[in-house]
């Protein structure tokens, strides 16, 4: 794969890639903001129950302190206990309360347990304010207070009422938020209640309190996230630069209490996540890359090797056409060779019946001339008889001597043994050779060709005629045999035998004189490559009771033969 057919699929996963850090970090984001939003609402939960828990307490201080005697006598119009003021400091003290006042039936302060102040509250008068109504009213008055001085206070009236349901005067509590607050744990989610003009009353930064967010220099960008209020403040001294906004109403109170939730760190997490998905899918894009170069460079290498191999097949099947080609003319050459060899033999197998042809066809004329037809038309007959022989020697020799089809094909043994001895029957008589044949007589087929395996055979006789030279006993023994799965054709001599068994199938190995006219040693190994080309073996050795003996071994052709 080149770099220019990678390019697309570098592409594709570039964009995969991509895909799945994004995803990846989207996930993870809305997870985050999953979990925050839940831990949102624990924190609100949790504000709302201990802000409840703080009030509670006070907002029965009125009650109780509607009904104790000292209180009782102040509102049902007796004269005031000059010790009325300290107990209401002391109770004050005890509860925790910021101050607790006592208004007449017209909400006119007539004692306080802040009346060693100078701004004290003796006298002052609380009427149409929301709490003091319904005080009078005999409900709770419950609200919050903003001072000049900006402190920021709950505040908790009880009415006591006649016989009429006629207002005797008011107990009123006043509670500090900042000592409420002061309680609080630090935590790191921002809660805040507000009130319906969405100012801040209490909360957990104190920096927050009395703050309007909604004003215009304070007013955050809101966006929708999966289904959650991100909003992004202009100034994150207080509050976070973007943050989770949970809210919830509190009947109890008459406020919205909200958490703000800081996003840094689902941001930070996502990113986190993603950029490690990122890092692992770049190692295994670097990864895939790395082996795709690898691969490059091996295809490059095979390549490489491939047009190498196949100039030097080119090579090996061109030297291997010429082998082909000089063992061809070395068969052929062979071939001349014996042809040479037999010569005599042939020409002596020619001039035999020519002269018999000869001498019949004078004495045919003569008895035509003494009209004695019938014995003239019997040396005719003599004379027919010697032409076919000189046909068959002629026909053997011409079939010796063509060029056969390379093929492999089934082929009649016997038939080649007998055309080769035919070509050889004349030098064995004049060297005066005992042949003996032994074994399978029948036809038996092997895979072949006819005229090559006929040369085989004549040059291991021809080579077994020359090596008994000068022997006294001059025998060649032939035997035929099969097994299962190979035909056998041994040939054996009784001549010197071979000086090195293992080197007669070498070109040029020859054990004649140098320089004489029997060969250059090239017929074994011509003949080995012959049987070789036929799927066969010829196994050579020296007889234990004397000579050389020579085994062609073949396959058989049993369907052939059926």
């Amino acid at each position: 794969m080149t770099a220019k057919t990678r390019l697309p699929y570098s592409i594709a996963y570039g964009f995969f890639a991509l895909a799945i850090v994004v995803g990846t970090y989207t996930l993870s984001y809305r997870s985050g903001l999953k979990q925050l939003h839940q831990t949102g609402q624990i924190r609100i939960e949790q504000s709302r129950d201990r802000l409840l828990g703080q009030l509670s307490a006070f907002r029965q201080l009125p009650n109780i302190l509607a009904k104790h005697p000292t209180v009782q006598k102040v509102l049902n119009g007796s004269d005031v206990p000059e010790d009325i003021n300290g107990f209401l400091l002391n109770t004050a003290l005890v509860s925790g309360a910021d101050d607790i006042l006592i208004l007449d039936p017209s909400a006119r302060t007539i004692a306080t347990s802040n009346f060693y102040e100078n701004d004290n509250f003796i006298g002052k008068s609380f009427a149409n304010t929301g709490y003091v109504n319904a005080a009078q009213n005999g409900r709770l008055g419950y609200s919050y207070d903003v001072r000049d001085d900006q402190s920021r206070k709950f505040v908790f009236a009880r009415g006591v009422l006649d016989n009429r349901s006629l207002s005797k005067g008011m107990v009123v509590v006043y509670v500090d938020i900042a000592a409420l607050e002061f309680e609080w744990r630090i935590d790191d989610e921002v809660i805040a209640f507000f009130d319906k003009s969405d100012v801040a009353i209490v909360t957990n930064r104190p920096s927050l309190a009395l703050r309007d967010i909604s004003a215009a220099q304070d007013a955050p960008n809101t966006n929708q996230t999966f289904g959650h209020t991100i909003a992004r403040f202009k100034h994150g001294e207080t509050l976070p630069a973007e943050a989770l906004i949970l809210e919830r109403y509190i009947p109890q109170i008459n406020m919205t209490a909200r958490a703000f939730l800081n996003t840094a760190d689902t941001k930070y997490r996502a990113l986190l996540q993603a950029s490690l998905i990122a890092l692992l899918l770049a190692l295994i894009g670097l990864a895939l890359w790395a082996l795709s170069q690898r691969r490059q460079r091996l295809a490059d290498l095979l390549a490489i090797e491939e047009r190498a191999n196949a100039t030097l097949e080119a090579r090996v099947e061109k030297r291997t056409e010429q082998l082909r080609n000089t063992q061809k003319q070395l068969i052929e050459a062979g071939k001349l060779t014996a042809l040479g060899q037999m010569s005599a033999g042939i020409s002596h197998e020619l001039n035999q019946p020519l002269a018999t042809m000869q001498n019949f066809a004078e004495n045919g004329a003569r008895l035509i001339e003494l009209d004695r037809k019938d014995e003239a038309k019997g040396n005719f007959e003599q004379i027919k008889g010697q032409v076919d022989r000189m046909s068959r020697i002629i026909k053997s020799l011409r079939a010796f001597a063509r060029k056969e089809k390379e093929t492999v094909e089934a082929i009649d043994l016997q038939k080649v043994i007998a055309e080769s001895l035919a070509l050889s029957a004349n030098r064995c008589q004049i060297e005066g050779i005992d042949l003996q044949i032994t074994g399978i007589k029948e036809a038996l087929f092997v895979m072949g060709g006819h005229v090559r395996l006929q040369q085989v055979v004549i040059n291991m006789l021809t080579n077994g005629i020359d090596a008994m030279g000068e022997q006294a006993e001059k025998r060649i023994l032939m035997d035929l045999s099969r097994t299962s799965d190979q035909v056998c054709l041994s040939i054996r001599d009784t001549g010197t035998g071979l000086i090195d068994p293992e080197r007669v199938f070498e070109p040029f190995y020859s054990t004649k004189e140098a320089g004489s006219s029997k060969g250059m040693g090239l017929g074994l190994s011509i003949s080995y490559g012959i049987v070789g080309s036929f799927g066969g073996d010829i196994e050579c050795r020296n007889h234990p009771e004397g000579g050389a003996e020579f085994t062609i071994i073949l396959r058989p052709a049993e369907r052939e033969q059926k």
